[in-house]
């Protein structure tokens, strides 16, 4: 593992994404039409169903398994084009014997993520509840009472409290998030389909640059968001009509123009986004892997 700076992560994005943008066009773009298709197939009557029926359990349990089966699919090739990408940007290798091995890894990993995220869901109710405990012991029980937040009477120890708590949380999903964040690009060069081994391996090469990585996904996030608001401004009507395309999609008689309107405005709003967002985690991975033997960018 070698150290990073935030000035060579930001070299190093911009150069796989100058030396790769085409590709990624092609993959992700692919990915996002066919995910799109797929959900118009999968979920396009399902709001219209669950809402002419909304006191039967079996249509509500059975829409949300629909839109539960369609967001692991959609995760599964939308990671399958992303390994595509950081495979044929950081070591070559060829796309058309990849696409087997991307999709089957990239399913292990939304797999993988799944499982990982009900852990820190669980996790994370055990430290309100560790919290609330704390709290409880630091103010009174009186000190919590619902009356106290209605009247507006929270003292101001508890609001600093409730702060430090909020921002920690924040923190804390920040560096798991950057201690994690190179397990795609890993596996993609070492063409693995283990992800728990991608983990693992991600979690000893970030060790050394952590704090750095958090930095500088944090920009990458802020510099993000700027993008959104601007995009938005810009494309204002745009972003209006396409609340009635979306809506447009959930009704069965949705027609071909419709479904091409809302790719072409996700191509021009998100896509960009999605580019940088697949291009970050290879620039870190460049950043702190010492294999010298890796073509990388090419």
């Amino acid at each position: 593992m070698a150290k990073m700076s935030i000035g060579a992560a930001f070299s190093e994005t911009f150069a796989f994404l100058g030396a790769n943008w085409a590709r990624m066009l092609l993959y992700l773009g692919g990915a996002l039409v066919a995910i799109a298709l797929l959900g118009w197939l999968l979920i396009g009557s399902t709001f219209t169903s669950m809402m002419a029926s909304p006191n039967d359990p079996s249509a509500v349990l059975g829409a949300f398994g629909k839109i539960f089966f369609f967001a692991i699919i959609a995760g599964a090739v939308m990671f399958a084009a992303s390994l595509l990408v950081w495979r044929s940007g950081l070591v070559g290798g060829d796309p058309a014997a990849d696409i087997g091995w991307s999709l089957g890894a990239g399913a292990a990993y939304v797999g993988a993520m799944f499982v990982l995220y009900i852990g820190a869901v669980i996790a994370m109710y055990i430290v309100i509840l560790i919290v609330g405990l704390f709290a409880v012991a630091l103010f009174g029980v009186s000190g919590l009472s619902p009356e106290i937040f209605m009247s507006g009477g929270v003292s101001g120890g508890l609001i600093a409290f409730g702060i430090i708590v909020y921002i920690a949380i924040i923190v804390f999903f920040l560096w798991l998030f950057g201690r994690l964040g190179v397990a795609g690009p890993w596996m993609a060069a070492q063409r693995r389909s283990n992800p728990f081994a991608a983990l693992g391996a991600s979690w000893k090469l970030t060790s050394a640059s952590q704090w750095t990585i958090v930095g500088f996904n944090l920009i990458i996030m802020i510099l993000s968001f700027v993008f959104l608001m601007v995009a938005n401004m810009i494309f204002g009507g745009i972003a209006g009509a396409a609340g009635g395309v979306v809506g447009a999609m959930g009704s069965p008689g949705a027609g071909a123009g419709t479904i091409l309107f809302a790719v072409v405005f996700g191509l021009l709003i998100y896509v960009p986004l999605v580019l940088l967002s697949v291009s970050t985690p290879a620039a870190i991975y460049r950043c702190i892997n010492t294999d010298s033997n890796a073509e990388v960018f090419t």
